[in-house]
C-alpha cells in the first residue's frame, strides 16, 4: 500500500504524523 503513497502524499503522511507523535511521544 505504501508503495502506493506519491512523495507529495508521502510528505503531507509524515507532516501530520510528526504532529501526533510530538504530542503523544
Amino acid at each position: 500500500m505504501a508503495d502506493q503513497l506519491t512523495d507529495e502524499q508521502i510528505s503531507e503522511f509524515k507532516e501530520a504524523f510528526s504532529l501526533f507523535d510530538k504530542d503523544g511521544d
